[in-house]
């Protein structure tokens, strides 16, 4: 079940518009802006898949998109959706599941979640930004990958050294 889980997440993601490439692109620009060193593809690679192929952070994965989708299909005179479509400051289940997946990883994980959080950069502010369909959780979800990748890509080079 564990693989056929990780499999449906790395899909759900993918049918919602992020593939593994824009993780790893997402995640190649983060370390390069902020460590300035060369990217060894290889170990992106292995940092991305330690990260998606956890079971939960495919339980995560699964649900926040769920979340998305339900709020699409929500009936307009329901408060929580014009919340929603707006991902209205207070409504930080966004936020506390994408937490749920950097504290996995590291603390650093979390801390560098909520800058990309903060700054949008790339796909997650695109995602963000979109207007045709819900992606409160999704675009959350795409940070605290990359960040958590990020940080995974350190340890597998030997450790953190900044």
């Amino acid at each position: 079940m564990t693989k056929e889980l990780q499999e449906s997440a790395i899909k759900t993601l993918a049918r919602r518009g992020v593939s593994f490439k824009d993780i790893a692109d997402g995640t190649r620009t983060f370390l390069t802006n902020k460590y300035h060193d060369a990217i060894n593809e290889d170990i992106l690679t292995k940092s991305i898949e330690h990260v998606l192929y956890k079971d939960e952070v495919a339980d995560i994965i699964l649900t926040a998109v769920y979340l998305d989708e339900q709020a699409e299909v929500m009936p307009e005179d329901q408060p929580l959706k014009a919340r929603l479509r707006r991902d209205a400051n207070g409504h930080n289940v966004d936020e506390i599941l994408a937490i749920a997946i950097t504290q996995q990883f590291s603390a650093a994980a979390t801390v560098h979640y909520g800058l990309l959080d903060d700054l949008k950069p790339g796909l997650i502010g695109k995602i963000n930004d979109k207007t045709d369909s819900i992606n409160v959780y999704l675009d959350d979800i795409l940070a605290a990958l990359i960040a958590s990748a990020a940080m995974s890509y350190l340890e597998l080079l030997g450790g953190n050294q900044y």
